[in-house]
């Protein structure tokens, strides 16, 4: 009987380890617990302002500022649910010291950015307010003049040095998964021929 099959089975389980193997590794060098999944850790230095984690009780709400100082043409700003669950939300409202309305935002993702264009330079508050009937606990990411940024051409930024290292083993661990299930039906196909073959 042929041992092909056998062989390339072999190389992609050979694959899937290793590419199990470098994410845990990057994972556990990012200084992420196991159970909790922190943006701001990965990226590290990636962000001009993070905040601390907080926790916002069902209908109360959050306020985090941002001081856009002059040089700030464009905001981007984000934030985690880091225990998110399946129905939690939350709702972002955007002001200044003064009061104006920048913005209502409802998100209930785990993750959510968006940009605010800064046409002069202020204290914005973003405004969190829980929707959800559980406690929720966020972390609030801002970066000035992304645009600017060569966060993601820098091979030794955080970005490159996290998430393309990732990206990298997800497409390796994909190509181990193919080249097991090929194995396993080059064997199937050499059992059967080999098997036809005793019947002749």
């Amino acid at each position: 009987m042929k041992k092909r099959g056998i062989i390339i089975s072999l190389a992609g389980i050979a694959m899937l380890v290793i590419s199990f193997s470098i994410a845990i590794s990057i994972l556990q060098s990012s200084g992420m617990s196991g159970d909790e999944f922190s943006l701001s850790d990965v990226l590290k230095d990636a962000f001009d302002q993070v905040s601390d984690k907080t926790q916002i009780q069902p209908g109360e709400t959050s306020f985090f500022s941002f001081d856009a100082s002059e040089g700030t043409k464009t905001l981007l700003w984000g934030l985690q649910i880091l225990d998110s669950e399946i129905g939690d939300g939350v709702l972002i409202s955007i002001s200044n010291i003064y009061g104006d309305d920048f913005g209502k935002f409802t998100s209930n993702q785990p993750v959510f950015f968006e940009t605010l264009e800064i046409t002069k330079a202020d204290v914005y508050n973003f405004n969190v307010k829980n929707i959800d009937t559980r406690p929720v606990t966020v972390v609030m990411m801002f970066t000035k003049n992304p645009d600017d940024s060569n966060l993601a051409i820098d091979p030794n930024s955080p970005l490159g040095k996290s998430i393309f290292p990732l990206a990298a083993s997800g497409t390796f661990f994909i190509v181990g998964i193919v080249t097991t299930l090929v194995g396993i039906i080059l064997i199937i196909v050499d059992y059967r021929k080999n098997r036809s073959s005793n019947f002749v």
